[in-house]
C-alpha cells in the first residue's frame, strides 16, 4: 500500500514538473509582442480600390490604444480619424484594432513595419502584396504633418461627427525630411556628380497641395505634374521648361529626360534617391 502511494506521489510530481516546463517554454517563445519595439507611429500609402491611394498613419501606444488617420488621395482633403484599443492574436505576431469594424483591422508586426492583412487575417498576396506595408517613423520626427487652417474637414469616426478644423497633409516619406515640401538639391545624375554653375541651386521641389513640381538645372525653369501610385513609387508627367537660349543646356536636358524615367524613390535621412527600371539609380538629391 505504501509502495502504491509512493509511486502515485512520484507520478504526480513528474506531471507537475512537465506542466511547468511547457508553460515556461510557452512564455519564452519569441514573437513580435515580446521581442520587437513595436510602439510608435507608422505611415504609408495603401492601395485603394476607388482612389489614387489611401494615405494612412497608425499610432500604436503603450496602453494598448491606437489612433488611425486616413485620407483618400484624389478625393479632397478630408481626414478621417479613429481611436480605440488593440489586442494581439494568439501567436503574438499580429495586432488587432478591435474598434475598427467596417474594414481591415489586423496588422502583422514586423521589424519597424505593420503589414495590413485581409479581412480574414491572412497576408495579402499578388503583385500588390508589398504595398500593404506601413513604416515606423523616427521617434523624434513622427509628426511630419503641416497644418493649414480652415480649408477642410476632419471626420471623427468614433463619434461619426464632421467638424470644420484643419488640414493635416500626410507626407508618407520615411525620415527627417519629407518627399514633398522639401527643396532637394541635385547631387548626381546616373552616378555622375553634378558640378553646379552659377549662384542658383539646381533643385527639385514637390508641392503636395496640387501635385505639381518645380525644378531648375542650370538655365531654364522646369515644371510639371506628379502622382504617387504607391508608398515608394512616383510618376512625373507633363514636364515642361522655358526655352531661353543658354550656352550649355546639357544638364537640364538630362534632368528633364531623367524625370520621365523615374519609377521608385527613397528618402534616407537627408538624401533622396530616384530609381529607374530594375531599381537602377538615376539621380540623387540632398535636402537643403
Amino acid at each position: 500500500m505504501k509502495k502504491s502511494l509512493l509511486l502515485l506521489f512520484v507520478l504526480t510530481i513528474g506531471c507537475q514538473k512537465q506542466t511547468v516546463k511547457k508553460e515556461d517554454a510557452a512564455s519564452l517563445t519569441h514573437n513580435a509582442k515580446n521581442s520587437l519595439d513595436y510602439i510608435g507611429t507608422y505611415k504609408g500609402i495603401l492601395p485603394c480600390a476607388d482612389c489614387n491611394g489611401l494615405e494612412t498613419e497608425i499610432a500604436i501606444n503603450e496602453n494598448s490604444t491606437f489612433s488611425i488617420k486616413t485620407k483618400y488621395q484624389g478625393k479632397g482633403d478630408k481626414l478621417y480619424v479613429q481611436k480605440g484599443h488593440f489586442t494581439w492574436n494568439k501567436k503574438g505576431n499580429t495586432i488587432i484594432l478591435t474598434d475598427v469594424k467596417n474594414g481591415p483591422n489586423q496588422y502583422f508586426v514586423g521589424e519597424n513595419t505593420l503589414t495590413q492583412l485581409d479581412l480574414t487575417g491572412k497576408k495579402i498576396t499578388g503583385k500588390l502584396a508589398e504595398e500593404y506595408k506601413l513604416f515606423k517613423q523616427p521617434a523624434d520626427t513622427s509628426k511630419l504633418e503641416t497644418v493649414e487652417e480652415h480649408n477642410a474637414a476632419t471626420v471623427d469616426l468614433n463619434s461619426r461627427m464632421s467638424t470644420t478644423t484643419v488640414i493635416q497633409k500626410v507626407n508618407p516619406a520615411v525620415g527627417k525630411y519629407t518627399l514633398a515640401e522639401t527643396k532637394w538639391k541635385l547631387v548626381s545624375l546616373k552616378n555622375k556628380k553634378i558640378i553646379q554653375k552659377g549662384e542658383k541651386v539646381y533643385f527639385l521641389k514637390l508641392n503636395s497641395k496640387d501635385n505639381r513640381f518645380t525644378a531648375f538645372a542650370g538655365c531654364n525653369s522646369i515644371a510639371g505634374n506628379y502622382v504617387m501610385p504607391t508608398f515608394d513609387t512616383i510618376d512625373f508627367s507633363d514636364v515642361i521648361m522655358t526655352r531661353m537660349a543658354c550656352p550649355d543646356m546639357t544638364i537640364e536636358d538630362q534632368f528633364g529626360a531623367m524625370l520621365v524615367q523615374v519609377v521608385n524613390y527613397k528618402v534616407d535621412q537627408n538624401i533622396l534617391t530616384f530609381f529607374g527600371e530594375g531599381r537602377k539609380v538615376i539621380a540623387r538629391f540632398e535636402a537643403i
